[in-house]
C-alpha cells in the first residue's frame, strides 16, 4: 500500500481530491494546509509520496525552498495550472516525481503517482516549458552570483556558507535556482554555462 500526504489550501481541493481515498492500493495519511503542517505529516507518518496542488504562489521563495527541500526526500505529484520552468527544472534535477494538470481526473492522478513511487519522472505535456529564443542568459540575483562564484572556486556548501554568512540549507536553495534558472543538470554543468555565458570567471 502507497501512504500519501496531501497539500491543498482550498477545502473544495481538499474535498475533490477525498476521492483518492476510493483506492484501495492507496492510504492518505492526512492532508496539510500549509508547508508546515505539511512537515509535521512527514514527521508522524511513514509517507511514500506527496500530493501538492498548485493553487498557491509557488514564485515565492519561501515556497520554493520548501518544494526543493521536499524533492530530496519524498516524490512528489505536483498538480499545477501552468508550465513553471523553475519547477520542471527541480524535478529533473530529483529524477523522479510527476507534474500533472489540476484538471487532471483522479485517474490519472494514481497513475502518475505509483510511477513517481517506482521512481519515474511525469510531465503533462502542457506543462512542459517551452525555451524562448529571447531568454540567451538566464538572469541570476546578486547572491546567486556570488554562489555560482565560489561553485567555480571547486568550495563544498559548508565553506561557501561559512563564507557568506548565511545557512548551509540556504545554500542549497540557492544552488538549487541555479540550476533550474542555467538549466543544468549539475554544479559542474551550471559553472561551464555561468563561465561561458560570462557570468563568472575563474
Amino acid at each position: 500500500m502507497t501512504h500519501v500526504a496531501i497539500l491543498a489550501s482550498g477545502a473544495g481541493r481538499r474535498s475533490w481530491l477525498e476521492r483518492l481515498r476510493a483506492d484501495p492500493s492507496l492510504k492518505v495519511v492526512g492532508f496539510a494546509t500549509t508547508f508546515a503542517f505539511l512537515r509535521s505529516l512527514l514527521d508522524e507518518n511513514v509517507v511514500d509520496a506527496v500530493i501538492i496542488d498548485g493553487a498557491g504562489d509557488l514564485d515565492s521563495e519561501a515556497t520554493r525552498e520548501w518544494v526543493t527541500e521536499l524533492l530530496d526526500v519524498v516524490p512528489v505529484i505536483m498538480l499545477s495550472g501552468a508550465p513553471d520552468a523553475w519547477m520542471f527544472h527541480q524535478f529533473l534535477r530529483a529524477e523522479r516525481g510527476a507534474i500533472v494538470s489540476r484538471d487532471a481526473p483522479i485517474e490519472q492522478i494514481v497513475h502518475a503517482l505509483r510511477a513517481a513511487v517506482a521512481g519515474l519522472l511525469v510531465f503533462e505535456g502542457s506543462l512542459t516549458p517551452r525555451p524562448d529564443p529571447a531568454d540567451e542568459v538566464a538572469e541570476l540575483t546578486p547572491r546567486e552570483m556570488q554562489v555560482l562564484q565560489l561553485l567555480a572556486s571547486g568550495l563544498p556548501n559548508r565553506e561557501i556558507a561559512d563564507r557568506l554568512g548565511i545557512s548551509e540549507h540556504t545554500i542549497k536553495f540557492h544552488i538549487a535556482s541555479i540550476l533550474g534558472k542555467l538549466q543544468a543538470s549539475s554544479r559542474t554543468e551550471a559553472v561551464t554555462r555561468g563561465l561561458r555565458s560570462g557570468l563568472i570567471e575563474l
